[in-house]
């Protein structure tokens, strides 16, 4: 596929119900076959949550930032309610496929990693590498308790409240006082019947069963703190707890970055994007 170069936007229709909108970031040299990155961002955003990322990446590789469905200017035609991990990463596997990608490295954060890991287990021949910044192993167990309250604070104040309530838990202290504004209000922006279903599925979402299988080359970026133990509000894990599970992928390598937030992927965009660069620049011929 021949991709313009600077920014420009699609819309591909993935499904019948389904129309996926994505950026496209290409600043590289015309005459070389540049690597494509796909960046799969969390819930409560779009593709603008990789704003600080692309500046990085568009000099040396195709950059694609989709909306997932439901969310930016991606469409969905159907019961919010019935929302399935499963369907989503058929979203990313039929965008792939209708771009006519043969090899797409891979980057998730939140909601986005568990659409990467599940893609990477059922190992898709266009996935060229994964990489997670940002990731909760364990949806049910690390906020599975917090999805009542959480549906009935969007029901009674809207995405922007619930946003606000639980940054603290999500970004940590290392966002200034406007950049946690600036997050705060573009997450509110959020359909709110999009972001109930997402937590309505976060609870059946376990640790995957199938980690041994992945095949691709896998990097995972973790935040860690000098004394490595996220208090009772904290989303972020500790160092053991991603080692336990990561040490499951064939091949993979856990990348420290010093952070007390969970959602490393918007309070250190640099960093992140620069070792994905690092990491995928490696592998790449």
């Amino acid at each position: 596929m021949t991709l313009h170069p600077s920014r420009h936007a699609q819309r591909i229709r993935v499904s019948p119900t389904v129309e996926i909108a994505c950026l496209i970031d290409d600043f590289t040299d015309g005459w070389n076959d540049a690597p494509v990155v796909m960046l799969l961002h969390g819930i409560a955003e779009s593709a603008e949550a990789f704003n600080g990322w692309v500046p990085h990446l568009a000099r040396q590789f195709r950059v694609i930032r989709p909306d997932l469905r439901g969310y930016g200017q991606s469409t969905f035609v159907g019961q919010h309610e019935e929302l399935k991990l499963a369907d989503m990463a058929r979203d990313i596997d039929s965008l792939v496929r209708e771009l006519g990608l043969a090899r797409v490295h891979v980057v998730g954060a939140k909601l986005g990693a568990q659409i990467a890991l599940y893609l990477a287990q059922d190992r898709p021949h266009w996935m060229a590498s994964m990489t997670l910044a940002g990731v909760l192993i364990s949806p049910s167990g690390a906020v599975g308790k917090w999805m009542d309250e959480w549906i009935r604070l969007v029901d009674e104040q809207g995405v922007e409240a619930w946003a606000r309530h639980t940054q603290p838990g999500r970004m940590g202290k290392a966002l200034t006082p406007a950049a946690m504004e600036w997050w705060t209000h573009y997450m509110g922006q959020a359909p709110a019947s999009t972001v109930k279903a997402c937590f309505r599925m976060l609870p059946g979402l376990s640790e995957p069963a199938r980690l041994e299988q992945i095949a691709c080359p896998t990097q995972v970026i973790v935040a860690v703190l000098p004394d490595d133990k996220p208090d009772a509000t904290s989303q972020r894990q500790s160092v053991a707890d991603v080692a336990r599970w990561q040490s499951r992928i064939p091949g993979s390598r856990l990348v420290e970055l010093e952070a007390d937030s969970y959602h490393i992927a918007a309070t250190h965009p640099d960093a992140c994007a620069q070792m994905t660069r690092q990491f995928i620049g490696a592998l790449a011929p």
